[in-house]
């Protein structure tokens, strides 16, 4: 997919375990004199930022074009495949390779920290392990998971991992995140500044154990709804696991970028390599409609047309015999603008961050989770949550959209959003149904969770999508080169099928994963 894919990352170990067919090699790249040995502290951000890499460059772009916040512009080349609906066997090859080297770490660090009886390590390596593995098996299906990681000898030699169903991986990283919540009771040795996401804070990491828990039962709502319901269930009756991201201020799990070109956001970082050319524009199935609802958000995730006040997206797939010029880009809030046109002191798009789960993404499954009866929660409180979910995104944006409007923000935006005195009136996606239907009520909790994930969370936007068939207005791309339908899975990379004997074969882009159980093509 890209000429410049191998995101540097930090020099933070003396190796890093490469990953094809889940087989692992020594890349010692060390003093002759010495031999440089792996520790807790090293192999966690080490981990973490191959995590970052994945799901903000590969995940991120893929995401954001099949959840139609982006599309090619017509000024570059870079992603026709994506439009086309067509990308190459290795199209997300680096994704892929990247997401299983952050699980080799992980799976290495939680052996090194049980060694050190070092609990908050070992309970942050499973953590970490079921949000990876959840990533994997949601892009791209069945997927090695319970031979995976073992290809060293002391940890069995296998370096033809069997794939296993979605069903069997879900199962597993469930039992990691029962483990974790064993583990994150004892103390010990934790982390500090090495953790790159919560700064060893273990009251963060067990809401963000809980939150996974819960977005992990979440998504199998429609193909399993007595397990998700089930599982729910049981997170809200124990008062350890009812705690989730969103409680307080600023527990989103994220990990934060900066400045310098060796700490960039990776989005950037490959936008730099591919010589800043602008290859994002709006789509408009986005674009469009926060307009329609007078969304103050439009400013924070795209920029006004280059010399004008007013925005100009594209449809979907529509790059080829049109104006280079004219459109408006993703902002650098979203590492979106490739040559920081619209950075301002505070902003640019090298130090945005990669976000993992948001305080919004939490707040929008506990509304879902109210709205379906599951939680246990007072009636109403599918209501309160909605709105909770929606401020939470202003919120997480406060700093950006005082930014934008040159003034200092307080609730009244987001009050005048929900009430539509911005223009579009209250029911324009920002009325919540608290009287109407469980599906009316999951639309409208998952189009609010759409729009605050522009070009921010493509990747669970997208999967929220084949999840649910909300929003239902997507387009078919203008590009399209498989006919009317929607990509629905990622590709397998070509080492796969080429190294790795146990490979079950090629599976098309338009194949549903397991838990994407509409009988349509939404």
């Amino acid at each position: 997919m890209s000429i410049n894919k191998k995101i540097v990352i930090l020099a933070v170990i003396g190796f890093a375990f490469g990953v094809s067919s889940c087989k692992k090699y020594l890349n010692v790249n060390s003093n002759p004199n010495g031999v440089q040995v792996p520790t807790v502290k090293t192999l966690l951000p080490a981990a973490q930022l191959y995590v970052g890499t994945a799901q903000g460059v590969d995940l991120e772009i893929a995401g954001s074009f099949f959840a139609q916040y982006w599309t090619q512009s017509p000024g570059a080349s870079q992603y026709h495949n994506l439009d086309q609906y067509a990308p190459g066997q290795d199209a997300f090859i680096y994704a892929w390779n990247n997401l299983y080297s952050a699980n080799e770490n992980f799976f290495q660090l939680y052996k090194l920290a049980d060694s050190q009886k070092a609990a908050p390590y070992m309970a942050i390596s499973l953590l970490m392990q079921a949000y990876t593995f959840q990533l994997i098996t949601d892009g791209w299906g069945d997927v090695p998971f319970t031979q995976a990681l073992k290809g060293q000898y002391a940890d069995g030699h296998i370096v033809n991992p069997k794939y296993d169903s979605q069903a069997t991986v879900y199962r597993g990283i469930l039992a990691y995140i029962d483990t974790a919540n064993v583990l994150l009771a004892k103390g010990g040795i934790a982390p500090g500044a090495d953790d790159l996401i919560y700064g060893g804070d273990m009251t963060k990491w067990q809401e963000f154990s809980n939150t996974l828990a819960l977005r992990i039962y979440m998504r199998m709502s429609e193909v399993n709804p007595t397990m998700a319901a089930a599982g729910i269930a049981a997170l809200y009756a124990n008062p350890t696991t009812a705690t989730f991201i969103g409680s307080t201020a600023g527990d989103d799990a994220v990990i934060k970028y900066g400045y310098s070109s060796a700490n960039n956001n990776p989005l950037f970082a490959e936008e730099v390599g591919l010589q800043q050319y602008q290859n994002f524009v709006a789509s408009n199935s986005c674009l469009d409609t926060l307009e329609s609802n007078s969304d103050p958000r439009l400013y924070l995730f795209y920029e006004t047309v280059s010399g004008s006040s007013s925005f100009a997206g594209l449809p979907q797939g529509l790059y080829n015999g049109i104006p280079y010029t004219g459109y408006s880009f993703p902002t650098v809030y979203v590492a979106g603008d490739a040559q920081n046109l619209d950075k301002t002191t505070s902003f640019n798009s090298g130090n945005a961050p990669v976000n993992f789960i948001t305080s919004y993404e939490s707040l929008f499954l506990q509304a879902e989770a109210a709205a379906r009866g599951w939680s246990g929660l007072a009636a109403g409180m599918d209501d309160t949550l909605f709105y909770q979910g929606i401020q939470a995104s202003f919120n997480y944006y406060s700093a950006q959209l005082n930014d934008v409007y040159g003034t200092p923000i307080t609730t009244s935006i987001y009050n005048d959003y929900i009430t539509g005195a911005l223009g579009a009136g209250p029911g324009a996606w920002t009325f919540y149904p608290a009287t109407g239907t469980v599906a009316q009520k999951v639309q409208a909790i998952i189009v609010q969770k759409w729009f605050a994930m522009c070009g921010n969370q493509g990747f669970e936007a997208w999967c929220e999508w084949r999840r649910t068939g909300y929003p239902n207005w997507f387009t078919y791309s203008v590009s399209s080169i498989v006919g009317n339908t929607f990509p629905k899975r990622l590709t397998y990379p070509s080492n796969e099928s080429t190294v790795n004997s146990s490979f079950p074969g090629l599976r098309a882009l338009t194949d549903k994963v397991w838990w994407d159980s509409d009988p349509g093509d939404h």
